[in-house]
């Protein structure tokens, strides 16, 4: 079904132009403008350009879309965005010089937004305000504000992973911030699971549905409402289940992962 629905739409509709030049600017920067404080090795920069790669695909490819019309879709979005793209670019990016370490009332700033209480905070603070039921359904139909959240809360998973690597160095702290942000996750998680019907209007609501797929297709490929209101039969409580397990075993993954290499690390550090 949503095969049938991607076929009637133009590729520059389903592949945002805009995303692929922004990706392709910074990935030219990343190898010609920006300067390097010393060798860059090849892990970093398979980092950054799979991050790139990751990031072009959650927001800028026909998921994007997709993810108008199942939760599940949308979650496959933000996973990706969060917690594959963010930790990919930091750690690709480590290489490189830090505008922060010129201007130092930058440094001061960020200095304090990463302070594991301030970086938990934001990106949880973030997630919520997107992901609340009155305010997602908001969103999704204001295609600006929809835009906002979603660049806030990639800006706030940067600023968290780039603290958990580079200045949580005690590993103590990164198990402890790593533990208080999935438990921030959990009230979410437990509430979409438990609900009894779809907790958004946009994937249950007629009205709200084709309000949210018509900001981000085009006026001339805008098709009969009938056509539209044929793929609301997606079970709107099976897909939000699904897509919150999706979410929450994801981000235990991803977490588990960078925990077991962060203890690796310190312990290469002590020995």
């Amino acid at each position: 079904m949503i095969a049938i629905f991607l076929d009637e739409f133009h590729f520059s509709t389903l592949w945002n132009g805009g995303i692929f030049l922004f990706c392709a600017f910074m990935i030219v920067c990343y190898f010609f403008m920006i300067p390097s404080k010393g060798k860059s090795g090849m892990l970093y920069i398979i980092s950054f350009l799979f991050g790139m790669v990751v990031l072009f695909l959650s927001v800028g490819s026909p998921l994007n879309i997709i993810g108008r019309l199942t939760l599940q879709a949308h979650m496959y979005q933000i996973v990706g965005l969060l917690f594959v793209a963010a930790p990919l670019l930091v750690i690709g990016w480590r290489p490189k010089s830090w505008i922060s370490e010129k201007i130092s009332w930058i440094q001061s700033a960020l200095a304090y937004f990463r302070k594991p209480a301030v970086a938990i905070t934001l990106l949880t603070v973030f997630f919520y305000g997107y992901h609340l039921p009155f305010m997602f359904d908001i969103a999704r139909i204001e295609l600006y504000w929809n835009h906002f959240f979603m660049m806030c809360l990639f800006l706030a998973a940067l600023n968290f992973w780039a603290a958990f690597f580079y200045y949580w160095l005690n590993n103590r702290v990164r198990w402890y911030a790593t533990a208080v942000q999935i438990s921030a996750f959990l009230p979410y998680c437990f509430y979409g699971l438990l609900a009894g019907s779809g907790i958004y209007q946009t994937y249950k609501d007629p009205a709200v549905f084709l309000e949210s797929l018509r900001v981000c297709i085009p006026v001339d490929l805008q098709m009969p409402d009938e056509f539209y209101i044929g793929f609301l039969p997606f079970d709107p409580v099976y897909e939000q289940q699904m897509g919150i397990l999706i979410f929450l075993f994801s981000i235990a993954l991803v977490f588990v992962i960078t925990l077991v290499w962060s203890q690796r690390q310190f312990k290469n550090e002590k020995g």
